[in-house]
């Protein structure tokens, strides 16, 4: 039962060739269970109880080895359906949206789960899966930038408080592009290697990835539109994620200019059972700092984390609504920055943002 209690991705993922099967608008089908689904469950099933972790190593790795090159196959599966002459435009925007959807949200967590291994193969792995949704800098800047630099205004993948989840889409994409540039030359360069030379990796995922438009270009116009729009939703699915995880949460700088050690109160988390279930317990997202490389069945549920009103399914629908977002979460920012003993929460954002 350990086991099985994450295995619905598989499920959500089945949706998609049986709306197709069911025919015109089923293809939506995904779109509307899968956030009911999610809320529904978090509502229904509550809270799990604290301190818990699953060790079933071996059951437990299948399940990203698995999905990822599932979903791969439903990708191509999907797009050679839109590429289809024959293929209505209801058809094709349904496919689109629900496979774009299943990737943005199953396909990009096993992808993070495996970047975070300590094993090459299953970095590897995690690689072809973010290939598939043209963000493979994705494992630069995640893994080498936002680990280091989390509930700071250095981080571009850290929301501040009072952004839109529309406005942090423009800068994080951005931001993180330009941090793993500078990574990955920073790296180079202490190696004594040219930055546009063979070792660069971001230039090597940049011909990958144009390699695979090329060669779904040559399917058609048609089956292009699908592979970068799939990709496109799938990527702003994890912004949403990312805005979600430390909205203005802020570390404090100490007096000899060094961040206060990151703790709890620095992550947005989340104890719905239906939520970390299906999610990879993507709400304990305070342990998944504390050890990124500790997998995700191992996770624990710490005390004095930042709690979400919901799971994430229900704040990523509420961050649709800024107004709506601002009324429920400000007050919480405010009142976690206070338990962290920080002075004047919204004077320390107007500080930081200045000097960022």
């Amino acid at each position: 039962m350990a086991i099985a209690k994450y295995w619905s991705p598989f499920g959500f993922l089945a949706l998609i060739p049986l709306g197709y099967w069911l025919g015109g608008p089923w293809t939506f089908l995904l779109l509307g269970a899968l956030p009911l689904a999610l809320a529904g469950g978090d509502w229904l099933l509550g809270a799990e109880p604290p301190h818990v972790s699953d060790t079933a190593p071996i059951g437990h790795r299948l399940l990203p080895w698995l999905y990822i090159p599932l979903q791969l196959v439903e990708i191509a599966w999907a797009g050679w359906i839109v590429a289809q002459p024959t293929t209505d435009l209801v058809t094709a925007i349904g496919l689109t949206l629900s496979t774009g959807l299943a990737a943005g949200v199953f396909g990009f967590l096993a992808a993070h789960e495996m970047v975070h291994s300590r094993h090459p193969r299953e970095r590897a792995c995690g690689l072809v899966m973010l290939a598939g949704v043209l963000d493979m800098q994705f494992a630069i800047s995640h893994v080498v930038g936002h680990h280091r630099r989390p509930a700071t205004f250095e981080d571009p993948a850290t929301a501040r408080r009072g952004e839109s989840l529309y406005a942090f889409w423009i800068r994080s994409v951005a931001g993180q592009a330009a941090e793993a540039w500078a990574f990955e030359t920073q790296r180079l360069a202490r190696g004594g290697r040219a930055r546009f030379g063979p070792g660069n990796r971001l230039l090597a995922f940049a011909a990958i990835e144009l390699a695979l438009l090329l060669a779904v270009g040559f399917a058609g116009w048609r089956a292009l539109g699908f592979f970068v729009a799939q990709s496109a939703l799938a990527i702003v699915l994890l912004e949403s994620f990312n805005y979600v995880a430390h909205y203005g949460l802020v570390r404090r700088r100490r007096p000899d200019g060094r961040l206060e050690p990151l703790g709890p109160k620095h992550s947005w988390n989340s104890v719905r059972r239906m939520n970390n279930a299906s999610l990879f317990n993507m709400g304990r997202h305070a342990d998944h700092h504390r050890f990124s490389a500790r997998p995700y069945n191992e996770l624990e549920v710490l005390d004095g984390g930042a709690q979400l009103p919901c799971g994430y399914a229900g704040v990523i629908l509420m961050a649709l609504i800024p107004p709506l977002w601002r009324l429920v979460m400000d007050p919480r920012v405010d009142a976690a920055m206070v338990d962290a003993a920080m002075d004047d929460p919204q004077a320390i954002h107007r500080r930081d943002a200045a000097a960022a």
